[in-house]
């Protein structure tokens, strides 16, 4: 049964289910919390690995599957245990890192009847995490929904987003990454920052990179630079920027931890000096600068998990 809801999400991932595969898989999900924490962590897997996957990274995901298999036998021995024809596939590395409710509901064409766009609501009361197809990553507050779509739009990517997020961008400069409120629009190439979206004010907080915001009509009205917030009054259509401490301000409102622009041994470093752990790792390249981002409340395994396929780096806990 399970291989079978395995091949079932795959095809609705990419658009191949038909509608009476939809109502199969949305039937599954009611029927309990299990199933939707499975889906939620089964995407959030597949969608990484395709977007993340190398040649190097390949290469060892045998040695990290087995690892991820050892932590949820310790942890939860009901679980669903990742099998060695779904590592190709999977490259399951964010175990436990997503705990979403996710909706399955046909798209919706807003811009063109032949574009769909995916939806997600969160319906839970912490933020919860997704992995868009091109490897962007969201962090959605309670009650907030968006609506994406960012592989299959023709030089451009769009979510649309009502509520707060905290998104992470993958950087790619021929798509444009795109968010739009009700007020106002945020164009982004590949950059970290978060949104506020309310009918009477929205507001946008900058960690790194740059966010160009526009107006509905598409105007360009101000570029921010990072540490910066821009709060934009709908009603009187004010634009007021000012400084901030993007990442005590990303914290205090996401519960979300970033690293940003960093080799691996200065995330190991700071893993250690949050955690208070001690973090021996091999392998992986030492020079090179990465951006992570990670729940408070999310375990060192999992973050490590996270950080492992990321680099391609083998870690232990001591």
């Amino acid at each position: 049964m399970q291989d079978e809801i395995v091949e079932l999400i795959i095809k609705h991932i990419h658009h191949n289910a038909t509608d009476g595969e939809n109502d199969a898989l949305l039937s599954w999900l009611e029927r309990s919390e299990e199933n939707k924490r499975f889906y939620s962590l089964f995407v959030a897997n597949y969608n990484l690995h395709e977007t993340l996957s190398s040649e190097s990274l390949n290469r060892d995901t045998e040695a990290m599957v087995a690892r991820l298999n050892a932590r949820i036998d310790a942890s939860s021995p009901r679980f669903f245990r990742w099998t060695a024809w779904r590592a190709g596939a999977l490259a399951a590395a964010f175990a436990a890192v997503v705990l979403a409710v996710i909706m399955i509901v046909r798209p919706f064409q807003p811009s063109a009847p032949e574009i769909p766009m995916e939806q997600l609501a969160n319906s839970t009361a912490e933020t919860i995490h997704l992995v868009l197809d091109d490897g962007s990553r969201v962090y959605l507050s309670p009650g907030t929904s968006i609506s994406y779509n960012v592989s299959t739009l023709p030089g451009a990517r769009e979510v649309r987003l009502q509520g707060d997020a905290y998104f992470d961008v993958a950087r790619n400069e021929e798509k444009p990454f795109y968010v739009r409120t009700c007020n106002i629009g945020l164009k982004v190439l590949g950059t970290a920052f978060s949104v506020s979206s309310a009918p009477e004010v929205s507001q946008v907080v900058l960690e790194r990179g740059s966010v160009r915001l526009l107006s509905p009509e598409g105007a360009s009205m101000v570029t921010l630079s990072p540490n910066q917030k821009a709060t934009f009054k709908s009603m009187t259509g004010d634009m007021r920027v000012e400084p901030v401490y993007a990442a005590a301000f990303v914290t205090d409102k996401y519960n979300l931890m970033a690293i940003n622009d960093a080799t691996l041994p200065q995330i190991l470093s700071r893993l250690s000096t949050i955690y208070k752990k001690k973090i021996n790792c091999k392998g992986g390249d030492r020079d090179k600068r990465y951006n992570l981002a990670f729940l408070k409340t999310d375990t060192l395994e999992d973050v490590l998990s996270m950080l492992e396929y990321l680099t391609g780096a083998e870690c232990e806990i001591h």
